[in-house]
C-alpha cells in the first residue's frame, strides 16, 4: 500500500504495483530546522540538506517554496524541540504576527500591525485562526493546547479569497495529526518545571494511534496542564479614599491556570479514491486569576484585589469535525463538515479601577449636588459622598456555537490548476455582562432611583430589587453567512505563473439587546433589535517566475475584509447604526530562495496594505452632556452610554519581512527571521478626541525579530544516539496599546502607554533515543519583565495604579518523552 498527499494535506490510500513512500517533514524560521539526507545520486551521502516545506496554505499540498506569497510553518518537530506550548509561545518566533492574551485561553490575534484595539464586545477579529478546516473567529479566539499538532501555518496578508471572513490581515492555522492505519504507535509527554517567584508547573499528555485494519484507524488524544502563579495579592487599600484595606484576602501566586482536553479521531480510507475523517477536540481552562501586575502601586509581580475569589476565567470548548475526500476523475473534491460550541465564564475585581472610577460621577457641585441624580452613589445612603469607595467585581457569561459547511473541488493540470467552493457558516453569540458593588440596593444610587430622579435619564423607578448589581446587559447576535470561492493558476510556461482568485459573499445579523439600570429593570430604550444585509466580494491576482529551480519571484495583490453589521442603537448614538466592511489592499513583491545546494533558505517580502474605511470599536460621544467640551450638538448628546463600531477613516501598512535558515554542517544550523513595520493612520480621524493623520496603529511593533542557533551530535549514551543544545531568541519592539492619544485624568481613565520593547531568551538541552527523549531548558533566560499589554480599560491609571499583562518569569524545566510502537 502507499499514502498519498491529497488536496487537503491528508493521506489516502492507492495501491500502486511498485512501494513508493515520500515523506515530507515541515520546518519553521526561526524554529529549529530539520536535516535530512538527500536521494539525488549528485548529493548522495550529503547529510546536512535542509528539508522541503510542505503546507496546504492554498488548500492544496505544495512546496512553500513554490508558493508566490507570505507563509510561515512551524512543524511538529520543532514544537516540541522548541519547547512551544500555546500561542503566547510560538508567537514569538512569527516577527509578522502579535497576539494579546488578556484573558488565559483566549487570544487577541494581529498581523503586520493591522489593528484596532484589545478590548472589543463588539468589533470582530482583524486576523483569523483556523483548527483544522474551521474557523475560530470569535471575540476572544481560542487558543488551543499545542499537543499533537501536525504544523503551525502563519499566512501573513489578506487571505479573503480562500478564507473569507476577518481573514483580512492574515491567518494562523493549528492543523492536528490523523490517524494513520499503518503504524502501531504512541507516546508519553511529561513536562515539569519551577520557577523562583511562583508555582511549580506541569505539562503531561499521552497519544496512542491505533489501526484497526488496514483503512481504518483511531488517533487517541490527552492532556492535563499547571501554568504556576507567580502573581501576589499583597496589601493595600482602596483607590480613591483609601477607606477599605484587604488584610483578609492578602495571598502568593492567585493567577495559575489548569487546561484539561482530549482528542478522538477515526479515519476510514474507503477504497482508493475516497476517505472520511472524523473528530472530536475538548479543551477546559480554568484560571484562578490573570497573568497581570501593579508595578506602579504593588510593585514586581504584585496585584491588590479585594474580591480575588472573582478573578477566575472558565472555558470550555468542544469542536466535531467530519471531512470526506474523493478523487471524481476530473478533480478531488474535500467535503469539510464542522460544529464548535464554546462555554465562557469570566469574573473581575473591580474595587480597584472599574467601579472607583464610576463613583467619581457622585458629586456635590457649587450649584448642584450631583450626588441626588448620580446612579454611581455607591456608599451607604445618607452618608457623604467620601464613603464611595466601592467594593465590586464584574461577570460576563457567554455562549458560542458555529456550524459550517465547505466544499471545494481540487483539480492540476499540465496548464491550469484551479481550486473552486462553497461555504456556508451559520454562528450564534450570546452574552451577559453584570457589575456588582457591595450593599447597592442600600445605596444612596437606590434612593435616586426610587425617588424618581433618573426617570429623564431613561431610568424609570425600579419594580425589582437588583441586590447588589447596578449594571446589567444582554446581547443575543445570529449570523448566516455564504460565499462562492476559486482561485485559478495559469502556467504560461515553465518559469511564469499566473493565479487570479475571487470570493463573493452575503452576510446577515440579526441583534437583540437591552440593558437594565439596575438589574432586573429595563431602560426606557426597552429591547433594541438591529439587523444587517451584506454582499460584497473580493480579488486575487499573483504572478510569478522561476528563475531557477531554487529561486523565485512573485508579485501579489490580494484583499481581506472584516464584515459590516449593526449596533445595539441605544437612544440616538452619533455614529451611524449600520458599519460596512472595512476592506485591506494589499500589494506585495517577494522573492523565495534555496542556495547552496539545499542548504540555505532565503525567504524576504515587501507589502504595502491599504486599509479602507477600517472599523474601530469606540464609546459614543453621544453620551457627553449637551453643552459640554466636545459634545455632538442636539440631539445627539446626553445619550446613554454604549460602545459602538464605526467606519472611522484610512490607514495602511507598509514593511519588509525576511527569513533565513542555514545547514552550515552536519552539526550546526541556525536561522532567523524579521519584521520591519510601518503601521499608521492616513488621515486624522475624530472618535471623541483627534487622533492626527500618521499616528501609529497600536499592538504591534515597528520592529520585530528572532534567532536560533543549534548544536547537534551524536552520542552513545544510556541508548541515546544523538544530543543537541538549542539557543533561541526573540525581540520584540515597542508599541502602543491603543490609538486613541488620551491622557489621564485630563482626558479621562484610559491613557495611551507606549508599552517598551523586551527580549526572550531561552537555552535547551536534548538527548534523543530510538524510543525515549530527554530535556533540560530554562525559559526566559534573563527573566525579563515584558510588558506584553499595558490595560487602560480597567480605569487603574485613572488612579496612579496600573493594569500589565506580564510574561512568565524565569522556569528550569525537565521533560521526558516516551515513544512506543512505530
Amino acid at each position: 500500500m502507499l499514502q498519498q498527499n491529497n488536496s487537503n494535506g491528508e493521506m489516502r490510500l492507492v495501491r500502486p504495483k511498485n512501494l513508493s513512500l515520500a515523506i515530507s517533514a515541515l520546518l519553521a524560521a526561526p524554529a529549529g530546522t530539520v536535516l535530512a539526507q538527500s536521494t539525488d545520486e549528485e548529493h548522495r551521502g550529503d547529510v546536512n540538506l535542509l528539508e522541503e516545506v510542505m503546507v496546504t496554505a492554498r488548500k492544496r499540498t505544495e512546496s512553500l517554496q513554490n508558493v508566490p506569497e507570505s507563509i510561515q510553518a512551524i512543524s511538529s518537530n520543532t514544537i516540541i524541540q522548541a519547547g512551544l506550548q500555546s500561542m503566547d509561545d510560538y508567537v514569538r518566533f512569527i516577527p509578522s504576527l502579535n497576539i494579546v492574551e488578556a484573558n488565559p485561553g483566549t487570544a487577541v490575534v494581529v498581523f503586520r500591525g493591522v489593528a484596532d484595539a484589545q478590548s472589543t464586545f463588539i468589533a470582530e477579529p482583524s486576523a483569523a485562526v483556523y483548527l483544522d478546516e474551521q474557523s475560530l473567529v470569535f471575540n476572544g479566539q481560542p487558543n488551543p493546547r499545542m499537543v499533537d499538532i501536525e504544523r503551525v501555518e502563519a499566512l501573513s496578508g489578506p487571505q479573503g479569497t480562500l478564507y473569507g471572513a476577518s481573514a483580512q490581515a492574515g491567518v494562523l492555522r493549528i492543523i492536528t495529526k490523523k490517524p494513520d492505519p499503518t503504524v502501531f504507535e504512541g507516546n508519553f509527554d511529561v513536562d515539569l518545571s519551577f520557577m523562583p517567584e511562583g508555582e511549580p508547573s506541569y505539562d503531561a499528555s499521552a497519544m496512542v494511534n491505533i489501526p484497526l485494519s488496514d483503512t481504518f484507524a483511531l488517533r487517541l488524544v490527552g492532556f492535563t496542564a499547571k501554568d504556576g502563579g507567580y502573581i501576589d495579592n499583597v496589601l493595600g487599600t482602596t483607590p480613591r479614599f483609601g477607606l477599605y484595606e484587604n488584610s483578609d484576602v492578602v495571598e502568593k501566586d492567585i493567577n495559575d491556570t489548569k487546561f484539561y482536553g482530549g482528542r478522538i479521531s477515526a479515519k476510514w480510507f474507503v477504497n482508493d479514491d475516497w476517505s472520511a475523517t472524523a473528530g472530536i477536540v475538548y479543551q477546559k481552562t480554568d484560571s484562578k486569576g490573570r497573568n497581570e501586575h501593579d508595578p506602579a502601586y504593588a510593585g514586581d509581580l504584585n496585584v491588590v484585589r479585594f474580591r480575588p475569589q472573582f478573578e477566575y476565567d472558565k472555558q470550555d470548548w468542544t469542536q466535531y469535525a467530519l471531512t470526506i475526500e474523493g478523487d471524481l476523475g476530473f478533480a478531488e473534491l474535500v467535503s469539510a463538515t464542522s460544529y464548535f460550541t464554546r462555554d465562557w465564564e469570566y469574573t473581575q475585581d473591580t474595587s480597584v479601577g472599574y467601579a472607583s472610577y464610576f463613583g467619581t460621577f457622585c458629586y456635590s457641585g457649587y450649584y448642584y449636588n450631583w450626588s441626588q441624580y448620580s446612579r454611581y452613589c455607591f456608599q451607604p445612603a445618607g452618608v457623604g459622598n467620601y464613603y464611595n469607595d466601592p467594593i465590586g467585581y464584574l461577570k460576563n457569561t457567554q455562549s458560542n456555537w458555529k456550524l459550517a459547511q465547505e466544499i471545494r473541488l481540487f483539480h492540476q493540470g499540465e496548464t491550469i490548476d484551479w481550486v473552486a467552493g462553497f461555504f456556508y457558516e451559520k454562528s450564534h453569540e450570546d452574552w451577559e455582562f453584570t457589575t456588582f458593588a457591595d450593599g447597592y440596593d442600600q445605596s444612596q444610587s437606590m434612593v435616586n432611583y426610587l425617588a424618581g430622579r433618573l426617570i429623564d435619564r431613561g431610568n424609570p423607578i425600579p419594580t425589582v430589587s437588583p441586590g447588589n448589581a447596578w449594571w446589567r446587559s444582554v446581547d443575543d447576535t445570529d449570523w448566516k453567512q455564504w460565499a462562492l470561492f476559486g482561485e485559478m493558476t495559469w502556467h504560461i510556461t515553465d518559469k511564469w505563473d499566473a493565479t487570479v482568485g475571487y470570493r463573493y459573499f452575503q452576510r446577515k445579523m440579526n441583534k437583540s439587546y437591552f440593558v437594565e439600570l439596575p438589574r432586573y429593570n429595563l431602560t426606557s430604550d426597552g429591547v433594541s433589535t438591529p439587523s444587517s444585509d451584506e454582499k460584497d466580494g473580493v480579488p486575487k491576482f499573483s504572478l510569478s517566475y522561476q528563475i531557477t529551480d531554487n529561486n523565485m519571484v512573485y508579485a501579489l495583490y490580494s484583499e481581506g475584509f472584516r464584515p459590516g453589521g449593526t449596533n445595539r442603537n441605544r437612544g440616538m448614538p452619533f455614529f451611524p447604526v449600520q458599519y460596512d466592511s472595512d476592506i485591506l489592499k494589499n500589494f506585495e513583491i517577494g522573492t523565495k530562495n534555496t542556495f547552496m545546494e539545499g542548504r540555505m533558505r532565503l525567504n524576504a517580502t515587501w507589502f504595502d496594505m491599504k486599509w479602507e474605511d477600517y472599523q474601530l470599536e469606540v464609546v459614543d460621544p453621544s453620551n457627553r452632556p449637551c453643552g459640554s467640551e466636545n459634545a455632538p450638538p442636539p440631539p445627539t448628546c446626553g445619550q446613554p452610554w454604549q460602545k459602538v463600531v464605526a467606519n472611522v477613516g484610512n490607514a495602511s501598512s507598509t514593511g519588509i519581512e525576511v527569513q533565513v535558515d542555514f545547514s552550515a554542517s552536519e552539526n550546526w544550523t541556525l536561522g532567523g527571521n524579521a519584521t520591519w513595520l510601518d503601521a499608521k493612520l492616513d488621515e486624522a480621524v475624530e472618535i471623541g478626541v483627534l487622533v492626527p493623520a500618521g499616528s501609529r496603529l497600536p499592538l504591534s511593533p515597528e520592529f520585530k525579530a528572532s534567532a536560533y542557533i543549534q548544536y547537534d551530535w551524536p552520542v552513545d549514551w544510556f541508548s541515546a544516539n544523538n544530543a543537541w543544545m538549542r539557543l533561541q531568541w526573540s525581540y520584540t519592539g515597542d508599541m502602543l496599546n491603543q490609538v486613541e492619544p488620551l491622557t489621564t485624568p485630563a482626558d479621562g481613565p484610559a491613557p495611551q502607554i507606549l508599552q517598551p520593547s523586551y527580549n526572550i531568551g531561552d537555552l535547551r538541552f536534548g538527548i534523543d533515543a530510538d524510543n525515549w527523549s530527554m530535556q533540560l531548558y530554562i525559559s526566559n533566560l534573563t527573566d525579563e519583565r515584558a510588558v506584553l499589554f499595558a490595560n487602560p480599560y480597567e480605569f487603574d491609571y485613572f488612579f496612579g495604579r496600573s493594569r500589565v499583562n506580564v510574561n512568565t518569569p524565569r522556569q528550569f524545566g525537565i521533560r521526558w518523552i516516551q515513544r512506543f510502537g512505530g
